[in-house]
């Protein structure tokens, strides 16, 4: 193999070119602000008839659903 003794400095500029693009890029990708995620919110009933919004995290995965008798005995009325 022949070296040719004008590459190695063209060699060195591309690398340096490259490192420093990508490092640029590196820094303008920390300054982009990310968005924040979203909570799930699921619409229950309280013990005294309000509507809340409650977050997906702060339920048990265990659900069981409710009759209708068990329903109108459960909701205490305001008087």
């Amino acid at each position: 193999m022949k070296i040719i003794p004008g590459t190695k400095p063209q060699d060195r500029r591309k690398i340096v070119h490259w490192v420093a693009g990508a490092l640029s890029v590196i820094m303008f990708w920390k300054l982009i602000p990310r968005q924040e995620k979203k909570p799930k919110l699921v619409k229950m009933l309280t013990e005294d008839g309000q509507l809340v919004e409650v977050d997906m995290k702060h339920i048990s995965g265990q659900r069981k659903k409710l009759k209708t008798d068990e329903f109108h005995s459960w909701v205490k009325r305001k008087k």
